[in-house]
């Protein structure tokens, strides 16, 4: 009888064991899955077995459950573990044939609460009231269950039929060894009380149960997380696909997480540095391509030219054919813009090297910086919005890239840009002149910047650049016949220049017409 008796206590070690284990791999299931909702009424259960089982095995080796009439007169609180681990049975089969839906059947839990509570009190009257308070668990053991599968057949019609015969069986197997194996060891073995027989017999289907249910979570857990590998897989491809229309930049300027969380009229008001370029005759070279060489030839072109904006903390607002608009947000967004320029240029000189290689003419770069208060935002009607830059400040890096392009100048930035680099003498540059803006008062001063040029242009540009500053100098004096005479000498170094040619000529128009 000994010998039995420590069987039975190493048997209900390894079954507190085995409760401990369910707990804490469900635990770890439902932390890496943050399902807590899901997972709290199956780990309610499987905590309520756990103290049962480890209080029998450290007090008792012989530790009846309460369900037996025989066990009423030494329950103390067992009834109250009992009866919550009857309830927190119910939660966790519905979830795991319900998933998400579980939740909306919570309210029972509610009422298994009160019907406990008033078992605990009827249980102090006496042995009669211990059997009403029995007769009240078990009614509402069966209530519960027949509301069970009556939610399983509403919520199955929603579902595919493969479902609905897997959510059933999920749901009414353990419900049957739950309601059925108890009472009817309880009716079968009544001599049998006090006895391991009826201990085990009563023990072993609820570990039994506790497995099924823990199975059907894993079966639950497998299901959800392949759906929820795909949905997030679905999810991450979807944020990819809306960034490459609308930049993350574009979302962090704004505030702004998700593009969900955009609103009609969101803005901002803050400096930031603009950045327009353009390809020097596109029109021309694209003539002489096929559709899709075009599209080839441009996407080849951004491809080189883009991730240079993303490594000096630019972002690409449009692009504008050919063309590229981007924004430098940052404070030393001016030096960002302008190394961008300056990288850009030097590419497409290594660039021409491979056309020239397959006797492809060269193309050339212009480029336009300004640096001013721009308001960036999203403007539409509800149903189709988009987000975009407003600002003279645009309307100005426009302009000058426009002048780049006419003077055929590489880089030109105005004098907000150079202003706001860190280092200005870093560069090598020339004044080129004032120029007026729709909408300003006041002419605005630009640069070219020789730096990203072919070496060879570079050379001669730092060359001229002593005429063309004396030519500057004398067209704002109105010394018109000099400031011709320093042109020429410009124009002999760099017969391409064409900011020299542009005042040449018109030092030379006001010289015969006699205007000082």
């Amino acid at each position: 009888m000994m010998s039995f008796l420590g069987r039975l206590s190493v048997s209900g070690a390894a079954e507190a064991a085995s409760w401990l284990s369910l707990l804490l791999v469900s635990l770890f299931l439902a932390g890496i899955r943050q399902r807590w909702p899901f997972y709290r009424p199956f780990l309610g259960f499987l905590v309520t077995g756990a103290l049962l089982r480890t209080a029998a095995v450290l007090t008792d080796p012989i530790f009846t459950l309460p369900l037996l009439p025989g066990s009423w007169p030494a329950f103390d609180l067992k009834l109250l573990v009992f009866a919550t681990l009857v309830q927190a049975w119910l939660l966790p089969c519905l979830a795991a044939a319900l998933g998400r839906r579980a939740g909306r059947l919570r309210w029972l839990a509610l009422g298994g609460l009160a019907l406990q509570t008033a078992a605990l009190a009827l249980l102090a009257t006496g042995q009669a009231a211990a059997r009403l308070a029995e007769g009240l668990l078990i009614g509402w053991w069966s209530l519960s269950g027949l509301l069970a599968v009556a939610g399983l057949l509403l919520s199955a019609r929603r579902r595919p039929p493969s479902a609905r015969l897997a959510g059933l069986l999920l749901a009414v197997l353990p419900l049957v060894l739950a309601a059925v194996a108890g009472p009817l060891a309880a009716a079968l073995l009544p001599p049998l009380v006090d006895t391991l027989a009826a201990q085990l017999a009563i023990r072993l289907p609820w570990l039994f149960c506790a497995w099924v249910l823990f199975a059907l979570s894993l079966s639950e857990m497998s299901s959800s997380c392949r759906h929820e590998a795909d949905i997030d897989l679905y999810a991450s491809d979807m944020a990819t696909s809306v960034s490459r229309f609308i930049p993350s930049e574009f979302l962090r300027q704004l505030s702004k997480d998700n593009l969900s969380d955009l609103r009609l009229g969101d803005h901002i008001k803050k400096d930031m540095t603009i950045f327009f370029s353009d390809i020097r005759a596109f029109t021309e070279l694209s003539e002489g391509l096929t559709p899709e060489e075009n599209f080839a030839f441009i996407n080849s072109y951004f491809s080189r030219m883009v991730p240079l904006i993303d490594a000096h903390g630019g972002f690409v607002d449009k692009y504008m054919g050919d063309g590229i608009m981007a924004l430098f947000p940052a404070e030393n967004g001016a030096d960002g813009a302008l190394q961008v320029a300056v990288e850009m240029q030097k590419k497409m000189t290594e660039y021409n090297g491979h056309r020239a290689k397959m006797d492809y003419r060269a193309i050339s770069l212009g480029v336009g910086l300004h640096t001013g208060t721009l308001m960036l935002g999203v403007v539409g009607v509800a149903d189709h919005m988009e987000g975009t830059v407003v600002s003279d400040a645009v309307n100005l890096s426009s302009r000058l890239q426009s002048i780049a392009k006419a003077f055929n100048l590489a880089t030109v930035i105005s004098e907000a840009t150079f202003m706001a680099l860190n280092d200005p003498g870093h560069y090598k540059y020339r004044f080129i002149g004032k120029v007026r803006v729709k909408g300003k008062s006041d002419p605005v001063s630009v640069f070219e910047i020789f730096d990203g040029l072919p070496p060879d242009l570079f050379e001669r540009k730092m060359k001229s650049n002593r005429f063309f500053e004396q030519a500057i100098l004398a067209y704002y004096q109105k010394d018109y016949p000099d400031a011709v005479f320093y042109f020429k000498q410009a124009l002999d170094v760099v017969p391409e220049d064409g900011a020299a040619r542009f005042y040449l000529e018109l030092c030379l128009r006001r010289t015969m017409g006699g205007k000082k």
